[in-house]
């Protein structure tokens, strides 16, 4: 995953949207960035955690080389979270999300993560809310 899918990511229950970020694991990449139009994002920054303003300069050069290898998505809104495994957004409906693979990414990363993910977060979370 990249920052730029902030730019286009939204809640798929509430359609919250931006959704936040909390992220775990990068790692930057050679990536041609010369040519790139800045801002890169229309809307929303990600890298920034900001709207995106006309007349504002932008990182995208430095931002679009980063690979987000470990994350969490999570909308304020409703409180659903949503983990970035192996650079791959998870985005799925609750009843298609396997509890015991939601509660081990939480028990890794929990020293790592703000409580409202760790123990209110749906569809599941380490206080046992569904």
């Amino acid at each position: 995953m990249r920052y730029w899918g902030l730019d286009v990511l939204a809640c798929i229950y509430c359609k919250q949207f931006p959704l936040r970020i909390r992220v775990l694991n990068t790692s930057v990449e050679e990536v041609r960035v010369e040519d790139i139009p800045i801002p890169y994002c229309k809307t929303y920054c990600g890298y920034l955690n900001t709207q995106i303003t006309e007349g504002r300069e932008y990182p995208c050069r430095e931002c679009l080389k980063i690979e987000i290898s470990e994350a969490v998505l999570y909308c304020t809104n409703c409180k659903h979270w949503y983990p970035v495994k192996n650079g791959i957004v998870v985005m799925m409906p609750d009843n298609r999300r396997k509890p015991e693979a939601d509660l081990e990414f939480l028990r890794k990363y929990a020293d790592k993560l703000p409580s409202e993910i760790v123990y209110e977060g749906l569809p599941h979370n380490l206080s046992g809310g569904k």
